[in-house]
């Protein structure tokens, strides 16, 4: 039998990030629930989904559904994915996965005592591109890293009824486009870093860009960056670099490869630069990953302890690039 999806939310996201993929995966998009009926129904006629659920209850209680994909505001991942875990679903969470590290917490708790797959949708994660940085990474090829940088910024116009610019439901630059840089750093040097620094724009209602210096175990050090505005570039911005003791890798849109990326290898005999087979988008390998987890027993390369981990950070880097109070003193990186 095909697995079947729940789609938690009419989100903008969801047809490149589940519809599109399932569609070529042979997974079945069985339902879908709105904060309202109605709007559910028109989702439904405009991408081809059969069933509507008439409210998020309903449809994470459906028979008929194996897994939600949980596309709400961040200030209902926690709530709504421990509702859909209650009722026996796997969840496949949008990023970021919840609204601070003890919420994460205990949501894995919930997924670990019903034995349920619970993943965070870092989609680039599951990419050949990000495989790829990985295994130059593994192979030396730059020696011992010492310094890593990764930025996200996107043009996203301010827009009062945007989640994006409500602070309650989970917005701001840090939480919507920070979050990948964190998980790009901590995911390529395999441990957890201390927030050293960190400092932070606001437009008065939340953050627009952040920036904050990471300190890994041996001396390594990692600078990351998020932006939102309407100033910044069309389509967006995103790169890595590690720099080593033999020189520097540089991999150019790490979010999206499948529309255009780029390999940078900077060393003693000079700089090669080279691109790989990147047809399929990110969400396409995101969901054959959570097909296999489910079906055959894969580990999932998200969530978990990793989910917990990469909200603490940003929990950190949220203390120390908030106003200080009276007599306090935070950090500002260079």
């Amino acid at each position: 039998m095909s697995l079947r999806i729940g789609i938690l939310g009419a989100a903008a996201i969801a047809p490149q990030a589940i519809i599109e993929p399932a569609r070529l995966l042979g997974v079945t998009i069985q339902a879908v629930a709105a904060s309202h009926e109605a709007k559910a129904e028109a989702y439904a006629r405009q991408h081809g989904i059969q069933n509507v659920s008439p409210s998020y209850q309903a449809l994470v209680e459906r028979e008929d559904i194996d897994l939600i994909y949980n596309a709400l505001p961040p200030s209902l991942h926690g709530p709504w994915t421990l509702k859909a875990l209650d009722a026996g679903k796997a969840v496949l969470c949008e990023k970021p996965f919840a609204m601070n590290a003890t919420e994460a917490a205990a949501m894995v708790a919930a997924a670990k005592a019903r034995g349920l797959l619970l993943m965070e949708a870092f989609h680039y994660r599951f990419h050949p591109f990000f495989i790829e940085l990985e295994r130059l990474l593994a192979e030396g090829v730059v020696g011992r890293v010492h310094t890593l940088r990764a930025n996200f910024e996107a043009q996203i116009p301010y827009r009062a009824d945007s989640l994006r610019h409500n602070r309650a439901l989970g917005g701001g630059a840090l939480m919507d486009l920070g979050c990948y840089p964190v998980h790009w750093l901590r995911t390529l040097m395999g441990s957890e870093p201390e927030v050293a620094q960190a400092q932070a724009i606001s437009n008065g209602q939340v953050d627009v860009a952040t920036q904050a210096k990471l300190a890994f175990a041996g001396g390594v050090t990692g600078y990351i960056g998020c932006a939102m505005g309407e100033h910044l570039k069309k389509g967006g911005d995103s790169h890595i670099s590690i720099e080593g003791e033999l020189g520097l890798i540089e991999a150019i849109n790490p979010i999206s490869p499948q529309r255009h990326h780029l390999f940078r290898i900077h060393g003693a005999e000079g700089c090669r630069q080279y691109s790989i087979d990147a047809r399929q988008s990110t969400f396409y390998y995101q969901l054959a990953h959570v097909k296999a987890c489910l079906e055959d027993g894969r580990a999932p390369l998200t969530g978990g302890r990793d989910a917990i981990a990469n909200m603490a950070v940003i929990d950190q880097i949220k203390v120390l690039s908030s106003p200080p109070s009276p007599g306090a003193a935070i950090g500002k990186p260079h």
